[in-house]
Parts: C-alpha cells; sequence; structure tokens
C-alpha cells in the first residue's frame, strides 16, 4: 500500500489512513499480505464522522491507483478542501476534476511516490505555498454549496 511506503519514506509526519471498510476485513487484508503497519501510521476503520480528521490533518492525500480503479467524484476531496486543506490526487477521474495542478491541490499519479513525497514536503515546509493551496481549495469547495448546487440543477432542469 503506497501510504505505508509514504509513512516509511517521511518518519517524521504522522499518517492517519481511513480505509472505508469493518475492522475486521483491513486485519484480515494486513495478515493476508503480512503487511506490517509502521509507527507513525494509523489505520481507521469506517467512520461515520470524518470531521475530525479533517480538523487535526495539515492535508489529504488520495492514493488511488489508476491501474486499479478510477475515483469517480472525490467527496472526500470536496470536503477536505472546503475545510482549507491542499489535497494531493490521481491525475485521472472525478478528484482530478476538482484539482487545478499548483492552485488547489496537485495531480501526481500514485506511482510517483518520489513526487508525491516532495510534494508533501514543499507543502508542509511552505508557509505561502500551504497558504494559497488552501485559500484555492476553499474558494473551489464553495462552488459545490449547496445554494449553488440546487441554482445549477434548476438551470439543468428548467433551462
Amino acid at each position: 500500500m503506497k501510504s505505508f511506503v509514504l509513512a516509511v519514506a517521511l518518519p517524521q509526519l504522522r499518517f492517519d489512513l481511513v480505509i472505508n471498510d469493518s475492522w475486521s476485513a483491513i486485519n484480515l487484508f494486513l495478515k493476508e499480505y503480512g503487511i506490517e503497519v509502521p509507527s507513525n501510521l494509523t489505520i481507521w476503520d469506517r467512520q461515520k464522522n470524518v470531521l475530525p480528521f479533517y480538523e487535526r490533518a495539515s492535508l489529504v492525500l488520495n492514493l488511488s491507483n489508476k491501474e486499479l480503479f478510477i475515483e469517480t467524484f472525490g467527496m472526500t476531496v470536496l470536503e477536505a478542501m472546503a475545510a482549507g486543506l491542499p489535497v494531493i490526487v490521481p491525475t485521472v477521474g472525478g478528484v482530478a476534476d476538482l484539482v487545478d495542478d499548483g492552485v488547489n491541490g496537485y495531480k501526481i499519479d500514485v506511482q510517483q511516490l518520489e513526487d508525491i513525497k516532495m510534494r508533501i514536503i514543499s507543502i508542509l515546509t511552505d508557509n505561502e505555498i500551504y497558504v494559497s493551496l488552501s485559500r484555492n481549495a476553499i474558494a473551489l469547495s464553495k462552488k459545490y454549496s449547496n445554494a449553488n448546487t440546487i441554482d445549477s440543477i434548476e438551470k439543468t432542469i428548467i433551462g
């Protein structure tokens, strides 16, 4: 799993990995593949309330592998952006459509782990980059507010 590799490569950082599955399935997977969880990575099972994760995060990664599946809309990425968090997403799929590379986040293929690692370091060590990405993420998320979404639907239906 790519998040494990990043956690090992960046031992000075803490990672939370939220997996949309049960503890039993997660543990079975880890055991089956002999995966050892790095000490700076905490795994969480399916969550009903993800807000606390956004509140303590500095950035959000979506490490979907386009060779295995393509993300559609990517609500977690939009939620992260609404919380003012810079994001790193895959280069294809609905999540990539939300990101203007270098403006409100970055699009990097999950196979390019060294590039992802360097972007994480850059985002977290350069306050100017962080603030710019954060402000632009919030601005983009506002396009998807309830009022804007309803307005868009009405315009589509009514014409």
